[in-house]
């Protein structure tokens, strides 16, 4: 799928399935997710091995975030918007594990040594809206996570933007 600087759907994805396989190959058990997604319902996907996750706590700083990503014209992964817990997630590269350090946001990543995997609900891509979720970038296989240097900067220049337009 490719979308244009503004954010804007290019062309058709060739096929959904293909960002399902790659969201539920990060679990251990990848036919779980599907499962649960041919269900109806949220598949708990896990972080840490093939992505980590980003929640920016303001809706309004992630959509600013990711406009700017778009114009700044980088590569950005997989996006949710989490209306239930009024966040944006951004998938991002597992890169972010050790030095992400941004203020009201959280990663959520590789979890302690043993301890059992830290998982982020996600609907199947494709899938306009369940239990207040919904993709603003959708999986589609092909698209690799947002880099988190990248968004790192998206964040601050969001930050400045807010600020200028709200002063």
């Amino acid at each position: 799928m490719t979308y244009t600087r503004r954010g804007r759907l290019r062309v058709a994805a060739r096929d959904f399935n293909l960002g399902a396989t790659w969201l539920a190959s990060a679990n251990r058990e990848p036919e779980a997710a599907i499962d649960q997604w041919k269900a109806g319902q949220l598949a708990d996907i896990e972080t840490g091995e093939l992505f980590n996750v980003v929640r920016v706590g303001d809706v309004g700083r992630g959509r600013v975030a990711l406009a700017d990503l778009w114009q700044a014209d980088v590569p950005v992964g997989p996006v949710l918007h989490n209306r239930a817990d009024q966040c944006i997630e951004f998938l991002v590269t597992t890169r972010a594990a050790a030095q992400w350090d941004m203020p009201r946001t959280r990663l959520v990543g590789h979890p302690a040594y043993e301890a059992e995997p830290l998982t982020v609900a996600m609907p199947a891509p494709g899938v306009q809206r369940l239990f207040g979720r919904s993709w603003l970038v959708l999986p589609d296989g092909e698209r690799r996570p947002t880099n988190p240097a990248d968004l790192a900067v998206a964040l601050r220049r969001a930050d400045a933007r807010l600020r200028h337009d709200n002063p």
